[in-house]
């Protein structure tokens, strides 16, 4: 049985059926192979070789004439860097980026992990790469638990708070100025609107 993981076709299927894109690289994050989750963002005519912001078209790859890693937003880039620390022993365990790219005319930002291990083959190194697009826990999580009733927001340790009291622990340099709209104003002043 073990001698069924040594074959390049059951591996190619293994990594196949990985729900997340995953890439394998070299050091200047050339992409080597990708599974066929990888397909929908990673495609183009010359996609072996290729480094991955170049394929994926993130929206920096064009900020300077040699493509992805030339740019000056590539020093600062979690999927590169996390590829340098790979080829340097080290291993990124779920590190979270926001993938910026460009798809059919628009911008699109996309939330994810990124994990990162070195491994060697026939003595050459190489990184694989695991993306997870966590777009739906993003969007879950930038859900408010708010009371319909008094309007106070839950916050993580289950206790409640009033609206004003949650934007000054949680946005910075934010300042509140209160005043009545016009229904609340008729309710609370009946005498003094018209």
């Amino acid at each position: 049985m073990d001698n069924i993981f040594n074959t390049a076709v059951f591996m190619r299927h293994a990594l196949d059926a990985i729900p997340s894109l995953v890439m394998v690289t070299d050091e200047d994050v050339r992409i080597v192979y990708r599974n066929e989750a990888a397909k929908a963002l990673l495609e183009g005519e010359k996609l072996y070789g290729s480094r991955a912001g170049d394929i994926m078209h993130c929206v920096h790859s064009t900020d300077a004439e040699g493509g992805c890693g030339q740019g000056p937003h590539c020093a600062d880039c979690l999927v590169r860097n996390s590829v340098k620390d790979a080829f340097s022993g080290k291993k990124v365990y779920r590190q979270r980026a926001d993938i910026t790219i460009q798809a059919d005319k628009k911008i699109l930002n996309i939330p994810a992990l990124i994990s990162v291990s070195p491994f060697s083959f026939e003595e050459r190194l190489y990184s694989l790469m695991v993306i997870e697009d966590i777009s739906e826990l993003a969007e879950l999580r930038s859900l408010l638990p708010i009371c319909a009733s008094c309007k106070k927001i839950r916050a993580e340790d289950d206790t409640w708070e009033s609206v004003e009291g949650y934007m000054k622990r949680n946005i910075q340099g934010i300042t509140l100025s209160h005043g009545l709209c016009p229904s609340c104003a008729k309710k609370l002043y009946p005498d003094h609107c018209d």
